[in-house]
């Protein structure tokens, strides 16, 4: 792109995060004072020196990493650089050396990898003389300091899957590296994109959770059980995963106990189901030896017993759980805190289990009301110290609907974050132990254009500065490769997680010269043309404009004029068009930038059609030619599932019938 639309697009940028309450910073926020160069030649003329060194017994990703670094390094330079073990060498300074993890190098540098230093996930990169030491606390920041070695070294820069970039260069010096990154928090999880490729996951550093990835050693292997796991741990169905008995079948007499099952959750008093909910965790845990955190996230749904009675022998009715009235003393939330701080100080008696050092994470989650801390909202204030997580017990704090992704949690003028507002705070006045399991989309509707560029980088400050956070899952498209701009959204996403403070513009930036190359300055104007729609809404409408999770397109029709997605389209077009030398030169590249393109298309027409009959009421013969366009291209753009839960062949099937 030359340097003219370059300026262009950055005004452009510019204009757009500078809007009130955007996400916006001054371009010294965030920035890294520059890594000199030394005057050690590292390559030249295609050839070099150094070698890169592993450990003898090198873990999977520190052989990932040897080899990420060899391969790029030759892309930037054309130089063929040796992968060795380090054959227990100690440091020497004269040695022309790219240590590469936890090798004898390392050891005897003195540069020391600390979990609590490092956040786990951090990296330091380290310059002695002519070696330089790269590694980190565990395999995936041993990964990022190969990345950050690559990235300071030759620009070296993933931006999506498929567009990758690096410098070529004839002459390249050593930089004079000493530097230490950790990552904002510690877990850095995000779904969609990176969910169905784990190694641009990784090279985004993101860090979903899995328990058996194709590239584990980039991916989080950290949990145990699933986010909602009470029915893993009390299974009420034939489930052989962990050895476990169905507790809800009759034909088994030994375990059969129906009265744990409340509409959904378990009924927490009970001290027998506590005692085999223990002794299963326990038996669970020491299958899973892998595991770090223990989740014991209550169903997704309501349903908690609100008490229970029996008859005795004599016939009488007696009370058989104390259900309701510890949600009546403690509220939900703290009955649900009680049963697990219990639940914790027992499996940690085990001395095998104890000597892990696991921690433990229930859900405050939104779907039951377990949200609302167990403090007085007013003066902050526990409702009893028995309500106070323990130790080792995080909280996993859920801000669902009714919550406003538009708006900021701390935005005092959303009367829909109020509450959550509050809740967070409540939380954090009681623990320290604080984990977020927050949203990324529209449920509803997948593919309607999703605007929380203003809240993405002020919520996760607030998660960093105020809040702590310490384990942040971001739900995104789940089950769908597609949402509207998915491949910005998901590279925003993994920078402002791993650091906040990163500047939106110059990022967005960035990322729009490479992804889009000479159709950029046409995306650029179809995000803003959008964002300034939804803007103009927010200050004309009376009720605003927000953004939930759940919103169906009857619902947010009224914010998308007819106008204003014609104009998106014929903008997307005009990108598309911008790649048309391209089709003789080179069609491989050509076809990629255009789908690309098309990605964002097939987002566009779905508002359309989705409310096909409000814009273009009664031409039923255009809304068959537009659905059979938009059946093709979304399918080569893999746009599978719409919402939730529903595939977008049934989204056609329902239009057409």
């Amino acid at each position: 792109m030359n340097k003219t639309v370059k300026t262009i697009l950055a005004l452009a940028l510019a204009a757009c995060f500078c809007i009130p309450a955007a996400a916006c910073v001054s371009k010294e926020e965030g920035e890294k004072p520059v890594i000199l160069d030394t005057d050690i030649v590292l390559a030249e003329g295609g050839r070099t020196e150094y070698s890169v060194v592993v450990p003898a017994q090198a873990e999977a990703s520190e052989t990932y990493a040897a080899e990420l670094l060899a391969e790029q390094f030759e892309a930037a330079t054309g130089a063929v650089i040796e992968v060795r073990t380090d054959g227990g060498a100690a440091l020497s300074e004269s040695a022309k050396l790219l240590s590469v993890g936890h090798t004898s190098v390392l050891e005897s540098s003195g540069v020391t990898l600390e979990k609590d230093e490092l956040n786990e996930d951090g990296f330091k990169i380290k310059r002695f003389g002519n070696t330089v030491v790269m590694g980190g606390f565990n395999g995936r920041g041993t990964i990022y300091s190969v990345q950050e070695f690559l990235k300071q070294q030759f620009g070296y820069e993933v931006y999506a899957v498929g567009e990758v970039a690096i410098d070529s260069v004839e002459k390249a010096m050593l930089k004079d590296f000493d530097m230490t990154e950790a990552p904002a928090f510690r877990e850095r999880a995000f779904d969609g994109l990176a969910a169905y490729n784990a190694e641009y996951a990784t090279s985004l550093r993101l860090n979903p959770s899995t328990s058996a990835a194709e590239f584990d050693y980039g991916n989080s292997r950290d949990w145990i059980l699933a986010a909602h796991s009470y029915y893993q741990i009390i299974p009420r169905t034939n489930d052989p995963t962990y050895g476990l008995p169905n507790y809800n079948d009759p034909a088994d007499e030994e375990h059969y106990h129906p009265e744990w099952f409340a509409s959904g959750q378990l009924c927490l008093t009970d001290p027998d189901l506590k005692a085999t909910f223990v002794e299963n965790l326990k038996s669970i845990i020491k299958q899973t030896p892998y595991g770090k955190i223990v989740s014991l996230g209550e169903n997704d749904g309501t349903g908690y017993c609100s008490g229970r009675t029996e008859t005795d022998e004599n016939g009488n009715s007696v009370k058989a759980c104390s259900c309701a009235e510890e949600r009546s003393a403690y509220g939900l939330s703290g009955y649900i805190v009680r049963f697990m701080n219990d639940v914790v100080n027992e499996v940690e008696k085990d001395p095998e289990i104890a000597s892990r050092g696991l921690v433990y994470c229930m859900f405050g989650y939104t779907a039951s009301g377990s949200i609302i801390p167990p403090v007085n909202l007013d003066t902050g204030e526990i409702v009893d110290e028995s309500c106070r997580p323990c130790d080792k017990l995080y909280v996993r704090v859920t801000p669902l609907n009714p919550v406003c992704y538009k708006h900021a949690f701390s935005d005092p003028d959303c009367t829909y974050n109020q509450s959550i507002y509050q809740y967070f705070k409540g939380w954090k006045g009681i623990t320290d132990n604080i984990a977020v399991w927050d949203y990324n989309t529209n449920y509803s509707a997948y593919y309607f254009f999703y605007d929380n560029f203003d809240s993405l980088k002020t919520n996760l400050k607030f998660y960093k500065d105020e809040i702590g956070v310490v384990y942040l899952n971001r739900e995104n498209t789940t089950g769908s490769e597609l949402r509207s701009l998915v491949d910005l959204d998901t590279y925003l996403n993994a920078k402002l997680m791993w650091d906040p403070d990163k500047n939106v513009g110059e990022l967005m930036d960035d990322f729009m010269e490479h992804f889009y190359k000479a159709g950029a300055p046409y995306m650029q104007q179809y995000i803003d043309l959008m964002r300034s729609n939804v803007n103009m809404m927010a200050q004309t409408r009376t009720e605003g404009y927000h953004l939930l999770c759940y919103q169906g397109p009857g619902d947010i029709v009224q914010y998308w004029p007819k106008r204003i997605l014609e104009q998106a389209l014929d903008l997307l077009e005009q990108a598309q068009a911008a790649y048309l030398p391209l089709q003789e030169s080179d069609p491989v590249l050509y076809e990629t930038l255009y789908n690309r393109v098309l990605k964002e298309s097939v987002c566009v027409r779905y508002m359309i059609l989705s409310n096909f009959d409000t814009y273009y009421p009664g031409n039923s013969e255009l809304k068959m030619t537009m659905l059979d366009a938009f059946e093709a291209d979304a399918e080569i753009v893999q746009g599978t599932c719409y919402r939730e839960g529903s595939s977008t062949s049934d989204f056609i099937d329902s239009m057409r019938g």
